[in-house]
């Protein structure tokens, strides 16, 4: 009985929401006949509550998986009719199910929760670590882009050749490489650099960027550079490892005080305090 009723308000709420919406777009209308004036209809209230599960919203969608590393565009289409499969089938597995009408609601709510936030949540950490894997492998591509400035190749000739030559090693890093690439063509090397360090916002990638606009505003020799700065990325990059192991001891010791001091101090005092206790009660 309480599922059948939560059941209908959320009908209701949603008929209500329709039947509002249309008519503030009949109302909108009338407006705009009685003006005379041909006026830009927008998208309505019911179109932008839609367009999350449409094809307006694939784009920002394409954006979102190549982002996490799903660079098969094709899969976009088929993410919002997932999400509403398995929702569905959730919700009917719970409506069948023998748990009492309050445990379903609860049931109901938190799977509704879950497919709407869990993959995206999993995609945004997809993309952070995407973005920290893609920046620890910078001072092997700043090697590789050294030894080709060396032999006489620009910038763009470079990254054209390793665009192809990465994606045995790094396939996450031959895609960004090959986008810097083609993009470079169209809008130029800088404005191409400048898209790379928004699609990787890290302090290695920006100084690398830094770098190459300074070689192409001031025609400075940049093959020495780059491997400097590829030390120089590994030498920080072995510093981060060991503050990390600098701050394993202290996270150590609450596991070590919890799961094994504790313990002990009980092994040491039970006997002595169940002696007393027989003591006392004899």
């Amino acid at each position: 009985m309480i599922l059948l009723i939560a059941f209908s308000v959320v009908l209701a709420a949603l008929f209500y929401f329709i039947v509002n919406a249309l008519r503030h777009e009949q109302r909108r209308k009338r407006v705009a006949n009685f003006i005379g004036e041909d006026v830009q209809r927008g998208p309505s209230t019911v179109n932008r509550l839609l367009v999350r599960f449409g094809k307006g919203n694939q784009k920002e969608l394409e954006q979102k998986l190549v982002n996490a590393g799903y660079y098969n565009k094709e899969w976009a289409k088929y993410y919002f009719p997932v999400k509403i499969l398995f929702l569905v089938l959730a919700c009917v597995g719970v409506f069948f199910s023998e748990l009492s009408d309050t445990n379903k609601i609860l049931a109901g709510l938190f799977t509704l929760i879950g497919v709407i936030i869990l993959p995206d949540l999993m995609l945004e950490a997809r993309r952070k670590a995407l973005i920290g894997k893609t920046s620890s492998q910078l001072p092997y591509l700043l090697d590789m882009m050294s030894v080709c400035v060396q032999t006489g190749m620009t910038i763009e000739a470079t990254l054209i050749y390793l665009a192809k030559e990465l994606e045995a090693f790094d396939g996450d890093l031959c895609y960004q490489i090959k986008r810097t690439s083609d993009s470079a063509k169209i809008k130029g090397l800088e404005k191409a650099l400048d898209d790379l360090s928004e699609r990787l916002p890290t302090p290695a990638v920006r100084s690398f960027v830094l770098t190459l606009i300074q070689n192409l505003q001031y025609g400075t020799s940049v093959a020495q550079v780059l491997s400097d700065l590829a030390e120089d990325m590994r030498k920080i990059q072995i510093l981060t490892v060991e503050e990390k192991v600098g701050r394993l001891s202290a996270k150590m010791s609450v596991p070590l005080i919890l799961f094994i001091m504790f313990p002990i101090v009980i092994l040491i005092l039970a006997p002595g305090i169940m002696q007393m206790s027989i003591n006392i009660g004899g």
